[in-house]
């Protein structure tokens, strides 16, 4: 995990309901630095807001947060960091790559649509995996954006889970996609991961 988001989490392990200024005091960073990463240990459920505190003013309440129960009690890091690197030496081929990216859309039910309602429940489910999926248009056919990745710090170690997504959307939509452009997790955390349809030519 990210050095910084460790140092928060062995914070809240000490001292529960803080808010991102007083972790910031801590680390030496600002309250807005800390939100940042908050944010993403909140959408990752390392953490979780545990209530508010009033300001003593007319401003927002101050939001508190905690370790997630999950968090506190389970060994869940080092166990999937080591599968990973399982996976990686034992990898063969795309099979397995094929196999994981088939297990994470086991919930998927490709409903009798319409076209374009197909489209947009792939895009739920996509959402409900927390990708924070939309689309654009273009000439060769949409394009699909991935402004979240639910396993970020795990990706920069781990490549080929890109690969796993990118079979995961092939699954969904139903047609070969190929990724175009990869988030710059370190330039541009919010920079997406974009994906576009893959037409092979004889």
């Amino acid at each position: 995990m990210q050095p910084t988001r460790e140092k928060i989490l062995h914070y809240l392990e000490k001292f529960p309901s803080s808010s991102a200024k007083e972790i910031g005091r801590y680390l030496d960073m600002t309250a807005a630095n800390i939100r940042y990463h908050l944010e993403f240990l909140v959408d990752s459920e390392n953490v979780q807001i545990s209530g508010k505190r009033p300001t003593g003013g007319a401003g927002r309440p101050i939001l508190l947060y905690t370790l997630t129960p999950a968090t506190i009690g389970m060994n869940l890091g080092p166990l999937i960091e080591a599968a990973l690197e399982s996976i990686e030496i034992n990898i063969a081929g795309e099979s397995i790559k094929q196999e994981i990216a088939k297990n994470l859309a086991k919930e998927y039910i490709n409903l009798e649509m319409n076209p374009v309602s197909r489209f947009n429940n792939a895009l739920d489910y996509l959402n409900s995996l927390n990708y924070h999926a939309s689309w654009e248009a273009h000439p060769e056919g949409p394009q699909i954006e991935l402004r979240h990745c639910p396993y970020a710090d795990l990706a920069q170690t781990h490549p080929y889970l890109c690969q796993i997504d990118q079979n995961l959307i092939t699954f969904l939509f139903e047609t070969p996609m190929e990724l175009i452009k990869k988030r710059s997790f370190n330039k541009n955390p919010y920079s997406p991961c974009i994906f576009k349809p893959s037409f092979e030519t004889a």
